[in-house]
């Protein structure tokens, strides 16, 4: 993070404060003389890498609360913009905050329009800005930047009228529930006592009816006065600052507030440039009084940060990626060591069991051809089982059928493999004969025995049927006959068929 910086501004001198950690140090003081710019022009020149804001504590400021309608986006913008200029022309270190939406009616959105109404004062100041090139964040005002102190103080609530001295006069601002309503600036020459204590009694007793006649406090109720003392000039305000029906005063010690705001060293004298330095560092107002032409720097910074930020983000993500990557590197190679030293071990046992055993009368690798074989012709050996479950299961819904003979075998289904093993198949051969009434009936008879081998051949995977033997020789010149016979000898005799089922072995 760069340093920052805070250039308090009032009618008399520019002070420059670094802030480091709470911690608020004077670095130098500008008079608002020519040669004062210059030497301020030096000092940027010497810190042009740090961020840099501007609290001004002038008497040329305006306040002007307005209800307006409630809009959004664009049109709120434009609105804000257009009143600014009908309030302020002449200046364009303006700024509007709101103060919250009307409960009653079209609940319009109340206004609060500020402005530093004298821009010749700061234009010097902003000159050797620009030309220093150095990033100005913000220009912001004591009045705005006091809210903190009050929120720090638990002195929000309700109405009150906060007095801080300062080194050009007596600083009044009026808050209600916490947030800005008005404030004005009384240079010490117009003071009207030469007594401090009793000056400030007196500007509270001035600026009452002007609150009043605003309508921002009642006439029955009395206002709260807060005002930041030293704690060694106690006694004196308490002597001057005498609460009636209208004020009641309530002296704060400045030394309380700068611990509150968490302010080291609380300031050593009367004045509260510092404590409202560090109330402007710890929480800055969203609003500001520089134009977008005076911030260009500050967005350059910004967007230099952002790519920076984004970058770093990066570079961490690359580096955890990396850091994980190498991680997973180093345990695989853990891994592959392992189980490197796994494979020699298993390895040189295998060499040592192999050398403890007796001596083969052949070579070890016969003997391994010789049982892989051994293996494949036991996987090629069958047994008839599966070929009569299925051809049982048939036959059970083909009650005419009666068999004669079964035989079994295995046998030859084609060329020999690339292995020289010839492709193994096992046959069953069924014999069996249809009652004698088909014998007269020969074209059912032919039916029924299609009919049983395309149902055999159905009944499991990899079954193929062939009808060896039909019932009746089917030769071209021979009659067909479906109905009754006249001879007697074809009419008693039983027709016999023969099918072949087969089923081809794994290789």
């Amino acid at each position: 993070m760069p340093r920052r910086h805070v250039l308090y501004l009032d009618a008399t001198q520019l002070v420059a404060y670094g802030w480091r950690a709470g911690e608020v140090t004077e670095h130098a003081r500008f008079a608002t003389t020519s040669d004062g710019v210059t030497a301020f022009a030096d000092f940027l020149r010497t810190r042009r890498d740090g961020l840099y804001l501007m609290l001004c504590d002038l008497a040329d400021e305006a306040f002007i609360a307005e209800m307006v309608p409630f809009v959004r986006g664009g049109d709120r913008a434009a609105l804000i913009r257009r009143k600014l200029g009908q309030h302020f022309f002449g200046t364009t270190l303006t700024c509007a905050r709101s103060l919250g939406r009307s409960r009653a009616g079209r609940r319009d959105e109340q206004m609060l329009f500020c402005a530093l109404t004298r821009p010749a004062m700061l234009e010097p100041w902003l000159a050797a800005l620009r030309d220093a090139d150095v990033a100005l964040s913000g220009i912001h005002s004591v009045a705005l930047a006091s809210e903190p102190v009050l929120e720090r103080l638990r002195i929000a609530q309700g109405s009150t009228l906060l007095l801080a001295i300062t080194r050009t006069g007596v600083r009044q601002s009026f808050f209600e529930e916490g947030r800005l309503r008005f404030s004005r600036l009384t240079p010490l020459g117009a003071l009207s006592s030469n007594d401090l204590p009793r000056a400030c009694a007196e500007e509270a007793r001035r600026l009452h009816p002007y609150l009043l006649s605003q309508r921002l406090v009642t006439r029955n109720a009395p206002l709260s006065v807060r005002v930041l003392v030293p704690p060694a000039r106690m006694d004196e305000f308490s002597q001057a600052c005498r609460s009636n029906d209208m004020l009641q005063f309530e002296l704060i010690d400045s030394h309380l507030a700068a611990q509150r705001l968490g302010l080291r060293p609380a300031p050593d004298d009367l004045h509260c440039e510092t404590l409202f330095v560090q109330a402007l560092m710890r929480q800055p107002p969203a609003e500001q009084f520089a134009p977008a032409t005076e911030r260009r720097a500050f967005r350059v910074w910004q967007a230099r940060f952002a790519l920076i930020a984004a970058g770093s983000v990066a570079l961490a993500a690359c580096l955890l990626m990396a850091t994980h990557s190498a991680l997973d590197s180093l345990e695989l190679r853990e891994k592959s060591a392992r189980l490197q030293d796994d494979a020699r071990r298993a390895e040189a046992a295998r060499r040592d069991i192999i050398a403890r055993l007796p001596p083969t009368p052949v070579p070890l690798d016969t003997l391994r051809v010789v049982h892989e074989r051994s293996l494949q012709l036991e996987q090629r050996s069958a047994v008839p089982a599966g070929l009569l479950q299925a051809l049982g299961a048939v036959l059970e819904r083909y009650p005419q059928v009666e068999l004669d003979r079964l035989d079994w075998k295995l046998g030859s289904a084609g060329m020999p493999a690339a292995d020289g093993l010839a492709p193994v198949e096992a046959q069953l051969l069924v014999q069996a004969r249809l009652p004698a009434e088909y014998g007269a009936q020969q074209r059912r008879a032919l039916e029924l025995v299609d009919a049983l081998a395309l149902d055999l051949g159905r009944a499991a995977d990899g079954l193929q049927v062939k009808v060896t033997r039909p019932p009746f020789d089917l030769e071209s010149g021979q009659v067909l006959r479906g109905g009754a016979r006249s001879d007697r000898s074809d009419a008693d005799s039983t027709p016999q068929f023969a099918l072949l089922i087969s089923r081809g072995l794994a290789p």
